[in-house]
């Protein structure tokens, strides 16, 4: 079992990776089979689930990327996360994987919609997020063309 699920993985990492390079202006690699927590979401299961992109940003930062507060995958700086989900609300939450004492969770609540490729960015703030929140790190959505 957990061979095929190493294989699947692979496979879909490779046909994952044209997701990725929507990024802007460069290619990113994907994170690696061992930086998935929860592979439920791999996969396009029917026709109508939308594609999601995480690109983090965060320099130097591996992130533990959650969905409706359960952890999905480690992304290590400058990669990408690629997976797919049904149209809806939910809570997206990242946290450093090596938390540091006081860095806060951070989340936001995601319209996962349309038939494009939604792509969202980790980065540093300042330390103040665009609700009027306390963060060190965010996610936030970059709207399509």
């Amino acid at each position: 079992m957990r061979l095929l699920l190493v294989v699947v993985l692979a496979l879909s990492r490779v046909a994952a990776s044209s997701a990725a390079e929507k990024a802007p202006g460069r290619t990113v690699p994907l994170v690696a089979p061992s930086q998935i927590i929860d592979a439920t979401h791999l996969n396009r299961r029917n026709p109508g689930e939308v594609e999601v992109v995480i690109l983090n940003l965060a320099t130097g930062k591996e992130m533990t990327f959650q969905v409706e507060r359960k952890p999905v995958a480690k992304i290590r700086s400058g990669h990408a996360f690629r997976f797919f989900l049904t149209p809806g609300r939910y809570r997206f939450g990242i946290i450093p994987t090596h938390q540091v004492p006081l860095t806060p969770y951070w989340e936001m609540r995601a319209d996962v919609k349309g038939a494009a490729t939604q792509l969202y960015r980790i980065f540093q703030s300042s330390g103040f997020t665009s609700s009027g929140g306390n963060a060190s790190y965010e996610i936030a959505f970059v709207p399509g063309d």
